[in-house]
């Protein structure tokens, strides 16, 4: 028997099926809400026993019943949550990742024994492909339009006969069918009845004294046994509620934070590292927290972020070890509880131990193998005997995990036994890219390793060694990958080499090779780091502390590269606040493309010249260059990801503010603005035609410099607006029919998000005033200085304000040329027609490509790569339009 929480009596038999779960409650607190989701009402109890009952009817319709594997593949939401409900109710779940390659669905439907494949009908997937080449059945799972989360339906072809064993699951029945990682010619199968299902969740439960009026935000896929087994099946185990965030973003997860009020969320330590950056631009959402826990798993998080954490949501952190196996390991207790950092905490049933090579259980304190009892909660692995007999010993379940137990039963995790890479808690078998790697018929030899990141955990990495004669690059490696295997799997790095090291035994050690090679990157190209054994200077040393406290590292050596040491954008920014306030110096984020080590940075802080107004951010290539202006806060750093989508072939300048570094005055007046980027570019590239753009703010800059250019006589090859307002014929909504929407969408929510609905109204409308009163103020300063001739004090030499200014007096004049618009898709109430002005001002063919996400996330994973591939198609057919100047004139590359 398990219990659930301090203040429960009440108590489970493993003897029940998750679905017996489900109509238990049901009967008891019907009303209870089961599934959530943002502006809809919840799926009770008792909706999600009547639809699990619905599945089970369409599943019976179309010939399959207890025991028959169905694969479910779906977006992560509350409707394919509800799918997998409803399928382990009737039949098995063998719920798969979306975004697999055609080849590896084949692969998995075959080997997994699928016999048919649920679908949701919104999403592009090779899924469907995959079932038509092996001749399975496809069930479209639509979702029903309504106000009620995760209502679904499935429409299937003819049935496929009578089911051998209709009706609802029994406890032994099969509930779930999982794969521990990559294709399953490489990793294992883990069949999961419904009675080690209960009991792996209970433990979940029991662990953190889950009550039925917790609410989870899970954080990750439903296809992964951390989302399966911590969020949903626990939740749905103690009567609590779920909602499952489909697509995560920073502003999304703290949006939901205040609006549906979870009381715990769940994710891997790559969530956790987002959320900890970017906690201080949402202190009104946390201080309306009411997080009782914070849950993490699928690998290591780092006890500083992880104490950051605590601080900033007043919540413990309870970092768990599991395995798709086992389910729950163990755990860091929840208070008062001891909590002893560094561990993973301990077991809620004793039932983990530490054995030694021999096979023999070792004493506390001893490292070994960290071994788990199996009873009741895993049989082993399907078909694979020789898997079985090597994973168990005597009841015991091997791990592959090394670490130490100490007296009071707490677990210490001193590294990996196998050779599964951990990459963001993606699991990547090396062996199968090995394989990947070997069919290119001009690699010789290839093998895949880990490289150590900051925020992953690990990234993949591959030596290859090429046949005799073969040139070989990472775009072709690449390239070559990607239709193979899914998106995560491909090597970020690849080391072109003559033979690949091995150890003194002659074999090779995974393990060792990224040391071997001087990887300590991220970057999907190999570099070696330049050695430099001179002492630091005290500048350099202040430098290389900060680098190190902002990255997570230990150290970081003078000359090793920001990107390649795995920082990203938000490390970027964290970075130049502490700069600024430690050393008082204002720096472009862009000094990372041009000082991306800590000995140039110190040299750039040195310098007193103006920082430059264009950055090559990647400029070699031998097609035309393209200039993307900054937007309305100046800075090109977040154009890197949208010019590495782009490719190495095509030049990317970004154009950035003058005044960012406080030396020189910021341009106030959008036509001098236009004119001196004009003028810059001109350093670059003599004579057109040109190929301009910029993102929001910077769009308008672009359009003005386009007018500047054509006026000179100069053919502008292509206009690129990107999500770009064009503030013309503009039809604002009124006060009234403002109030008016608010209080409809009032009603339409339930009571408790009410309170936090109208707390983002009332940041909303705060922000509003704080932004104008700032413009204002900077304005009246500015023309005052300008009056007396003074030039501004260097506290007031702020991009930020004066593209404010800009922006909210310029008024657009009609253009005579072509242009795109880049379209993101976002919700904009203050106004329905923010683009459509474009029509009115574009004289020429105003081509409009629609970009997927909202304005701010564009510039972000994943949608950047749509806009990289909407913008290479854009530029690819504006150069068959116009001949390239390059025949005629010689491109500067150094500023």
């Amino acid at each position: 028997m398990f219990h659930v929480g301090d203040t429960s009596s009440l108590e489970i038999s493993v003897k029940e099926t998750i679905g017996e779960i489900v109509r238990r409650h049901a009967r008891t607190t019907p009303d209870a809400p089961a599934l959530l989701a943002e502006g809809r009402a919840p799926l009770t109890y008792t909706g999600l026993a009547r639809l699990m009952d619905r599945v089970q009817e369409r599943l019976k319709a179309a010939g399959f019943g207890r025991g028959d594997r169905i694969a479910t593949i779906g977006p992560n939401t509350a409707a394919t949550a509800a799918l997998i409900a409803g399928i382990m109710d009737g039949a098995v779940a063998v719920p798969m990742n979306p975004d697999l390659s055609l080849g590896e669905f084949v692969l998995y439907l075959r080997d997994l024994k699928v016999q048919a494949v649920a679908v949701d009908v919104g999403i592009d997937t090779a899924a469907r492909a995959a079932a038509r080449k092996i001749g399975l059945p496809l069930l479209e799972v639509e979702c029903i339009a309504g106000d009620i989360t995760g209502m679904i339906d499935i429409r299937s072809g003819p049935p496929a006969g009578t089911p051998a064993r209709p009706g609802p699951a029994q406890p032994d029945d099969l509930a779930l069918v999982l794969t521990t990682s990559g294709t399953t010619s490489h990793s294992k199968v883990v069949p999961v009845s419904h009675r080690q299902l209960v009991a792996k969740v209970a433990r979940h439960a029991q662990a953190q004294k889950m009550r039925a009026s917790d609410r989870c935000l899970n954080l990750m896929p439903l296809f992964h046994g951390h989302g399966l087994y911590t969020s949903l099946g626990a939740t749905l185990f103690s009567g609590a509620s779920v909602v499952t965030l489909p697509e995560f973003s920073v502003e999304s997860f703290f949006r939901l934070i205040a609006t549906l009020a979870p009381t715990w969320y769940t994710g891997s330590y790559t969530f956790h590292h987002a959320i900890c950056a970017a906690a201080l631009d949402h202190a009104a959402a946390i201080r309306e927290s009411q997080l009782r826990f914070i849950k993490t798993g699928s690998g290591h998080l780092d006890p500083r972020i992880a104490e950051t954490l605590e601080t900033v949501f007043r919540a413990p952190v309870i970092s768990t070890y599991a395995s798709t196996e086992t389910g729950y390991i163990c755990g860091t207790p929840l208070p008062p509880a001891v909590r002893k950092p560094g561990t993973v905490g301990v077991s809620v049933d004793g039932r983990i131990a530490i054995m030694g090579p021999d096979d023999r259980l070792l004493a506390h304190g001893a490292r070994g193998e960290v071994v788990v009892d199996s009873a009741g909660i895993f049989s082993g692995y399907e078909n694979d005997a020789a898997a079985n007999e090597k994973c168990f010993v005597d009841g015991w379940f091997r791990t592959g995990d090394e670490g130490i137990i100490d007296r009071d039963g707490y677990v210490t995790l001193t590294g990996r036994i196998k050779d599964i890479i951990n990459r963001g808690g993606e699991k990547i078998t090396p062996s199968e890219v090995d394989g990947a790697l070997k069919d290119h018929p001009d690699v010789a030899d290839a093998v895949t390793f880990p490289v150590p990141h900051a925020t992953l955990g690990q990234e993949v990495a591959a030596a290859v060694v090429p046949a005799k004669g073969a040139d070989l690059t990472d775009e072709v490696l690449s390239k070559f990958l990607r239709g193979r295997l899914a998106p995560f799997k491909v090597p970020r790095r690849f080391v072109i080499v003559d033979e690949i090291p091995t150890g003194p035994t002659g074999k090779i050690q995974r393990r060792n090779l990224a040391e071997a090679f001087g990887l300590v990157t991220d970057s999907s190209r190999a570099q070696p780091v330049a050695i430099d054994n001179r002492p630091a200077t005290v500048l350099e040393a202040k430098l290389q502390r900060l680098w190190a406290e902002v990255l997570g590292l230990d150290r970081v050596g003078l000359n090793e590269d920001f990107f390649m040491l795995g920082g990203d954008s938000l490390q970027a920014v964290e970075l130049f606040l502490r700069v600024e306030k430690e050393l008082g110096r204002w720096l472009p984020r862009s000094v990372l493309f041009e000082a991306g080590t800590a000995a140039r940075m110190a040299q750039r802080i040195e310098e007193t010249a103006p920082s430059p107004c264009l950055v090559p951010i990647q400029p070699k290539g031998k097609s035309s260059p393209f200039f993307c202006v900054h937007d309305g806060n100046g800075q090109v750093l977040n154009y890197r990801d949208l010019s590495r989508f782009l490719g190495d072939a095509q030049p990317f300048y970004g154009i950035q503010c003058r005044g960012l570094d406080g030396e020189e005055e910021p341009l106030t007046r959008i036509d001098e603005m236009a004119a001196h980027y004009v003028r810059e570019i001109k350093k670059v590239q003599p004579v057109g035609p040109y190929y301009l753009g910029g993102y929001s703010f910077g769009g308008r800059v672009a359009y003005v410099m386009a007018q500047h250019l054509r006026a000179a006589g100069d053919d502008v090859a292509l206009l690129a607006l990107i999500d770009t307002y064009s503030q013309v014929g503009e039809r604002r909504v009124s006060t009234r029919d403002w109030f008016a929407h608010h209080r409809q969408r009032v009603k339409s929510l339930a009571p408790a998000q009410v309170p936090g609905y109208l707390w983002l109204r009332a940041r909303n409308v705060t922000k509003t005033v704080y932004m104008t009163l700032r413009v204002k103020c900077f304005s009246n300063t500015w023309r005052f200085f300008e009056s007396r001739g003074q030039p501004l004090p260097r506290i007031l030499r702020c991009p930020v304000p004066a593209n404010d200014m800009i922006r909210r007096s310029y008024r657009a004049r009609p253009y005579d040329g072509d242009a795109v618009l880049f379209k993101a898709e976002r919700y904009a109430w203050a106004h329905a027609d923010q683009h459509d002005g474009w029509n009115y001002l574009i004289r020429g063919c105003l081509e409009i490509r629609p970009i997927s996400g909202r304005h701010y996330e564009i510039m972000t994973q994943p949608h950047v790569q749509t806009l990289a591939k909407e913008l290479s198609a854009a530029l690819a057919k504006a150069q068959t339009t116009y001949p390239d100047p390059s025949a005629s004139l010689q491109t500067v590359i150094s500023l």
